[in-house]
């Protein structure tokens, strides 16, 4: 009977834990909606204008129309390539599979993309009745509500491709099948590098030879993009560089326009933002819009920023190393949050669509919690449960309402995140994780039911 009451409490703490997390992203999603539509200020409207809806895709159907031979016009046009070569042909694809849809043809790839994510989550949670509404609440909101998937279609940018391989091979990893996870992950980095970090999963893991072939596949898929726009890969690469520049005295030399700042939460733009801050002499929501204007117009950007772009690879370094100490010995789902979380935080410049990373570990999260912890297979503590439940729903959901300060706020739940999963172990045995040999130690009334 203590057995039967102490499973039952714990499904009533995950089903609790769950609707928290559904509640919060659907209140939050509309008092940021709601809150703009009474003031109609740009710096709370949750999403870009809509003369600059699917830019980031629109604006370059004219640069990929020809790729052959053309990475001195990718290189030095206006928009001009700013991510590794692969990317154009990732536009190419969008834009030219139906021509003249390339809108369309994005956001249906989308759709089906998550759909099919909310589909494999649900067969995988397998969740009992006790948990199974809010299971499948939680996993509905986040498909048609999650805020990166609807920031990432309203700007049009590739992220959402990267993501979906990305996850893809996520997925194959956390259901062991290393080499597929690998070529996948490889695909994705060869697009926006970033997501080369994953392949430590599978280093801690010891195939090593898996993320090896992962990484050359990134680096085939870059030295073939650049032959294929040629003459040859290294006249390509230089070709390609003043774009590659531009990007880099646009985007990571200055300080972003308000109405992009807010979208931004890399550990870099948050760096600018407390020295936007020192410089204002406090918390100024308001004034920061005409502060960051004026700084902005300094020959060359705000010199406040220079200093903090050239030490920032080193805290990046640093910030990676560390991850790897509090990490490498614990769960897969622990490592597999981390990483997720280094993927949007230590990019120079990262927008709200990079947080599509973090579906695969609250995915798994879900399923960790209504497969194992649900039915007692695993102890997880309840607190850890909620804080975890808070924080995913606030990424989730846009902030805006904070205005300028959005993205500072998100930097921050990204930190927390960190905190929480450093604290926090949750060793699944359905994901390949050993025996749960702590449950019981770790759970007061896990081990009151087994005496």
């Amino acid at each position: 009977m203590r057995g039967r009451n102490t499973n039952f409490n714990t499904a009533s703490q995950v089903r609790i834990a769950l609707w928290v997390y559904a509640l919060l992203v659907g209140l939050v999603t509309a008092a940021s909606w709601a809150i703009y539509e009474c003031h109609t200020v740009f710096y709370l409207r949750p999403l870009f204008t809509v003369d600059e809806r699917f830019c980031d895709l629109t604006n370059f159907i004219g640069l990929v129309a020809h790729l052959r031979g053309e990475a001195a016009a990718m290189g030095s046009g206006d928009p001009a390539l700013g991510y590794p070569a692969p990317a154009a042909f990732v536009y190419k694809i969008l834009i030219y599979s139906f021509p003249g849809h390339a809108v369309r043809t994005y956001l249906v790839f989308l759709a089906i993309c998550i759909s099919c994510f909310a589909v494999v989550a649900w067969r995988a949670a397998r969740a009992g009745r006790a948990v199974m509404d809010s299971a499948a609440t939680a996993i509905i909101v986040t498909a048609v509500l999650g805020y990166p998937l609807w920031f990432c279609a309203d700007r049009g940018n590739i992220e959402g491709v990267v993501w979906a391989l990305a996850a893809a091979g996520l997925c194959f990893l956390l259901r062991g099948r290393p080499l597929a996870a690998a070529v996948l992950i490889g695909i994705a980095a060869s697009i926006k590098p970033f997501c080369i970090v994953f392949l430590f999963l599978l280093v801690g893991r010891r195939k090593v030879k898996d993320a090896a072939f992962g990484l050359a596949t990134a680096a085939f898929l870059v030295i073939a993009a650049l032959t294929a726009i040629g003459p040859n890969p290294w006249k390509a690469y230089q070709e390609l560089q003043p774009g590659i520049s531009l990007y880099r005295d646009w985007y990571i030399m200055d300080l972003r326009p308000p109405d992009e700042m807010r979208f931004n939460h890399s550990l870099l733009d948050g760096m600018k933002s407390a020295a936007l801050t020192v410089e204002m002499g406090g918390i100024h929501p308001i004034k920061a819009i005409a502060e960051i204007e004026k700084l902005r117009d300094e020959p060359g950007g705000w010199h406040g920023v220079r200093p903090l772009v050239h030490v920032y690879p080193f805290i990046t370094i640093a910030g990676l190393g560390l991850l790897f100490v509090v990490f490498y010995r614990m769960p897969i789902l622990n490592q597999l949050t981390a990483l997720a979380v280094a993927v949007t935080l230590f990019p120079p410049l990262a927008g709200d669509y990079t947080l599509l990373h973090l579906y695969v570990p609250f995915a798994a999260l879900l399923v960790f919690l209504t497969r194992e912890v649900a039915v007692g297979k695993a102890a997880f503590p309840y607190s850890s449960m909620l804080a975890l439940a808070v924080i995913y729903a606030l990424l989730f959901s846009p902030l805006t309402l904070l205005t300028i300060y959005a993205g500072d706020a998100k930097l921050l739940l990204l930190l927390a995140l960190l905190i929480v999963a450093a604290r926090s172990p949750m060793p699944s045995a359905y994901f390949g994780d050993p025996a749960n040999q702590d449950a019981t130690r770790t759970n007061p009334q896990t081990r009151h039911s087994a005496a």
